[in-house]
């Protein structure tokens, strides 16, 4: 019998709308059983070559949203050339910003049209663009701001990203239309 394990930060959103970190082999046979018709990817890097064969052999539809240049101009930092920031004796990274608003746009666009369901939304590790992606969907659905952040940090764990969660926030929902299709689902 195969085993039947979920992708890590796995999570029901609503019927028929999940959120994950990238699936691997072993979650393919779990990936199965949701009879998903797309994928809607919103990493910040490629899917994997072995994700993008099961999507293909399952005929899943992928809406890859990654996009194809840097996302944080300050990475790496002009300062040093290791690759960090000193401040005050210590080293840090520089916050990495949130998901492009273009692209948050895009992918809860695609989460208002009926026809994508079953969709599975997913990055590298389901946490920070995943759970942006579904704290702006939260919005949508007039949820308390307190109940989407907690939602994010749930999934997001001791790495949660004050600029993700300002990001929500501040997001406004008025910049995805809604059309005929949506409304009469």
């Amino acid at each position: 019998m195969a085993k039947i394990v979920p992708p890590m930060n796995f999570g029901l959103v609503e019927d028929g709308f999940y959120r994950s970190a990238q699936p691997s082999e072993l979650n393919f046979s779990f990936l199965e059983k949701l009879n998903l018709k797309t994928i809607i990817w919103v990493g910040a890097e490629e899917p994997s070559d072995i994700f993008r064969s099961f999507l293909d052999s399952q005929g899943i539809l992928m809406h890859n949203l990654a996009p194809q240049v840097s996302l944080n101009p300050h990475f790496p930092p002009p300062y040093t050339d290791s690759g960090v920031v000193p401040i005050s004796g210590q080293y840090h990274l520089p916050p990495l910003p949130p998901p492009p608003e273009p692209l948050i746009i895009q992918a809860l666009t695609l989460l208002l049209r009926p026809s994508t369901f079953p969709t599975l939304v997913c990055c590298n590790m389901g946490r920070h663009r995943t759970g942006t992606v579904v704290g702006c969907y939260r919005k949508l659905q007039r949820w308390a701001l307190s109940s989407i952040l907690e939602e994010y940090r749930r999934y997001a764990g001791m790495k949660v990203r004050v600029l993700n969660e300002q990001f929500i926030e501040l997001f406004d929902t008025d910049l995805v239309s809604i059309t005929a299709e949506q409304v009469t689902a």
